[in-house]
């Protein structure tokens, strides 16, 4: 993976419970945001699944399902990780954009 990129500024979250749920911010990291093509996005309507797309970041070993991405005021909930050949060196992370 190339630092070049990586252009993207976003925030790693995981859901901290202390009365209310709430998000806290473990690490803001640089990535790549790829949403899905229309033709992409067309198939997965078809096949029922919810992706709206995927982010790729250098490979870390704390990144959980449970998870979520904030990017500037967009939130990504995480649908699924892959590790790519299981080389340790990125992570292609699948998501949702939650509406609000």
């Amino acid at each position: 993976m190339k630092a070049g990129e990586l252009k993207h500024r976003v925030a790693l979250q995981r859901r901290t419970v202390a009365g209310l749920n709430t998000w806290s911010t473990v690490a803001t990291v640089w990535a790549a945001i790829e949403p899905l093509s229309g033709n992409q996005f067309y198939q997965n309507l078809i096949a029922n699944t919810q992706v709206s797309g995927r982010v790729r970041i250098r490979y870390r070993t704390d990144v959980k399902p449970d998870w979520r991405i904030l990017f500037g005021t967009r939130v990504f909930n995480i649908t699924g990780i892959v590790n790519p050949k299981e080389s340790n060196q990125e992570m292609h992370i699948m998501y949702r954009e939650e509406t609000l």
